[in-house]
This record gives C-alpha cells, sequence and structure tokens, in this order.
C-alpha cells in the first residue's frame, strides 16, 4: 500500500511539475518584439525588495477592474502556486523534513527559476516573487509537517 501511495504521490508531482512550467514559463510566448535583448532584460528586472508588493498593495486600495484582478491574482498566484511545492518535496525526499534544509534548497530553486524567466525573457525577474514563492511553499511544508504529525500519531494508536 504504501509502494502505491508513493507511486502516485510521484506521478502528481510530476503533473505539478509539468503545470509549474506552463505557468513559469509556457504562457508568454509574445515577447519577441523589436527592442534590443539587453534593453528587454532591464525591464525585466527588479531588485528593489517590496516594491511591487507595495506598487500591488497601492492597486487593491484604489485600483478597479483589470487592475485589482491582476493585483489579486499576481498577489495570491505566486503564493498559492507554490503550496503543493512545499507539500511534495518532503513528502519525497526526507532529507528535505529538515526546515533550515528544506528553505535553502527551495530558495535555491526560486532563484533559479527567476534567473531562467528574466534571461530567457519569459516573465520577469523580481525579488518580490522570490518572497511570495517561498512563503507559498512555507505553507506547503507546514501542511505537509501536520499532516505528516497526524499520520504518526495514527499509527502509533493502531
Amino acid at each position: 500500500m504504501k509502494k502505491r501511495c508513493f507511486s502516485l504521490l510521484r506521478i502528481a508531482f510530476a503533473l505539478y511539475c509539468l503545470i509549474m512550467l506552463w505557468l513559469l514559463f509556457g504562457q508568454r510566448l509574445d515577447w519577441i518584439t523589436a527592442a534590443p535583448y539587453w534593453e528587454q532584460l532591464r525591464g525585466n528586472v527588479n531588485l528593489i525588495p517590496f516594491r511591487t508588493l507595495a506598487e500591488f498593495w497601492a492597486l487593491l486600495g484604489t485600483a478597479k477592474g483589470g487592475q485589482l484582478q491582476h493585483a489579486i491574482v499576481n498577489l495570491l498566484g505566486n503564493i498559492g502556486v507554490f503550496i503543493p511545492l512545499g507539500f511534495f518535496l518532503p513528502c519525497l525526499w526526507p532529507k528535505l523534513h529538515v526546515f533550515r534544509r528544506y528553505v535553502l534548497f527551495v530558495s535555491c530553486l526560486i532563484l533559479l527559476v527567476e534567473l531562467l524567466q528574466l534571461f530567457s525573457l519569459l516573465g520577469s525577474c523580481d525579488i518580490d516573487d522570490l518572497f511570495l514563492n517561498l512563503l507559498g511553499s512555507s505553507l506547503g511544508y507546514l501542511l505537509f509537517g501536520i499532516i505528516f504529525r497526524a499520520s504518526a500519531k495514527t499509527e502509533e494508536i493502531s
């Protein structure tokens, strides 16, 4: 039974990875413009912490329609899509049960994604995305911890 559950978990993780690849890179295929590559590159980077978050926060209070929807989708989406990652990684790799090791690994992974988005011009490199993605994956890790402890207690009782 455990082998079957583990196999299903691996399949679910593979599907999640495919969806994430599409969300992070596949949707933005309209990047070709007349502007030179390095000019486009400079326009796709934000290294000032909390700048984008402050802009979206301001939009939440004043924006209507499309701008408000864009702000909400960006803020909640950057958190929400990384929650499953925080659950899958420690489930599949027991070495990531240690939170410090997990945070280091996920931070490097998210940084790699941001850099790939930057240099491929299939997104933007934003330090705030790193914060939001890490928050989402940490929530997933917390969910994993709750479920892991509950299942361990259930096994003790049985």
